[in-house]
């Protein structure tokens, strides 16, 4: 066996390197993080919007509650103009004089004669007991407390989408950038060939099989081309916002040991046990609703006919006693109990389904952690046969069709790496929070 040392293919490979170096640097990448998609996918996100607007009513219907058990008070002012009620002087068994209004009857001579009535005066009514009131309070405050655990299982949904379509990303990413390497050497590769072949050292069948693995490297590259502008659109779909075309994902997002996205878990638990609460405070509203109102009424101001005005004051209390709605508050109360029971049931439902997904992200990680030292090594070991399979090539032992395969290997190899990274940063961010 002939071994033949080509120095002008390794002089060849120098200067493409060389080449490569001196060249113009592209366009500078735009490394983007998950945590910033995050913030932008809250910010943009109709959903969110309506969600926090729904927080913003409960809210509301708490202070509208509350002000139920506040004192109350209001402005009548009236004038009318009818016969009767005359304004007469009349002397009192014990020599008072006083005013007394008197209505002329129907056969006396004013009886028909127009007199102006007014009256203004401020009512107010301050409930000392009423417990309608105090269980409608509780109940806007809980469903205050629903919606505020609403808006944080929605925001969970949110992230969580955001977090898959970036890890697709960038995994999409990384095995682009794979394939680019590789169709890059192929073409050095050929390019070597093409050189060796012009000198006379190699037979010119071997450009054709250079050449063909140099299209296969770059359809393959074109194929993960097309698959990472299709992650970067279905990221941009999940945040609502289009990223620049420079854009590249945070990898070192698949290096981290631990996760820091701000996130908290189990929502979507709380928000059905949140509403469940409420629907049962809504329960006990309806059967208040029987319950007697007690409360303080008073009313000041002056009262007239004519020119004649007479001050007015009253200061009392008021006991109001429901006697019978036809039974609309007790079924309204059932009705809510049957809701507070189908709420409680999802909720336990989705704490199992929980607990479940917990117990399937440890897996996934420890699984995860097992395989990425294999993946290591399987890559480690895959480099040293491409670079086994150039020496070899270069001294004449070889043939491209073992280099080839060498480099398929390995992307292969990288590739399946990525995948496992990808799975690990996945189960550590589903993990987040409930460790």
């Amino acid at each position: 066996m002939n071994v033949v040392c080509n120095w002008k293919g390794r002089a060849t490979t120098m200067l493409v390197a060389l080449a490569a170096m001196l060249a113009p640097a592209g366009a500078a990448a735009e490394v983007v993080t998950l945590q910033e998609l995050e913030e932008l996918a809250l910010e943009n996100q109709a959903r969110w919007e309506a969600v926090e607007a729904r927080s913003v009513q409960a809210g509301a219907d708490v202070d509208a509650a509350n002000a139920g058990k506040m004192p109350t008070f209001w402005m009548n002012i009236s004038s009318v103009l009818a016969p009767g009620s005359d304004i007469e002087r009349v002397q009192t068994v014990d020599g008072r004089e006083v005013n007394v209004r008197a209505s002329p009857t129907v056969g006396e001579r004013t009886a028909f004669r127009p007199n102006v009535r007014y009256e203004g005066t401020i009512d107010m009514r301050a409930p000392l007991y009423d417990g309608q009131t105090r269980a409608s309070i509780k109940a806007a405050e809980a469903y205050r407390a629903a919606a505020q655990a609403s808006s944080g299982a929605s925001r969970e949904t949110v992230l969580a989408m955001v977090r898959a379509a970036y890890l697709d990303w960038t995994e999409t990413h990384l095995v682009h950038g794979f394939a680019v390497t590789s169709a890059e050497e192929a073409k050095a590769q050929r390019e070597r060939i093409a050189a060796r072949v012009e000198d006379g050292d190699r037979p010119g069948s071997e450009l054709d099989a250079a050449r063909y693995e140099e299209l296969q490297a770059e359809l393959v590259a074109a194929d993960a081309s097309a698959k990472a502008v299709a992650a970067k659109r279905l990221l941009e779909s999940a945040v609502g916002t289009e990223l620049s075309p420079e854009a590249e994902p945070d990898t070192r997002l698949l290096e981290t040991d631990s996760m820091d996205t701000g996130s908290d878990a189990g929502w979507e638990v709380e928000s059905l046990e949140r509403q469940r609460d409420a629907v049962r405070q809504e329960a006990q509203m309806h059967r208040k609703g029987r319950v007697p109102v007690l409360a303080v009424i008073g009313q000041t101001g002056l009262a007239g006919v004519n020119d004649r005005v007479f001050p007015m004051y009253r200061v009392g209390l008021s006991l109001s006693v429901p006697l019978w709605d036809g039974g609309r508050a007790i079924a309204m109360a059932h009705a809510a109990d049957a809701q507070a029971t189908e709420l409680d049931a999802r909720a336990r439902d989705a704490r199992v389904a929980r607990t479940e997904e917990r117990q399937q992200a440890l897996l996934d990680r420890k699984h995860a952690e097992e395989q990425l030292i294999l993946a290591n090594g399987l890559v480690s070991v895959s480099e040293k046969r491409v670079e086994q399979a150039l020496t070899s090539y270069d001294l004449g032992a070889g043939n491209l069709e073992a280099v080839a395969d060498a480099r398929a290997a390995l992307r292969d190899a990288q590739s399946r790496r990525v995948q496992i990274q990808v799975a690990h940063t996945d189960a550590m961010l589903r993990l987040d929070g409930r460790d």
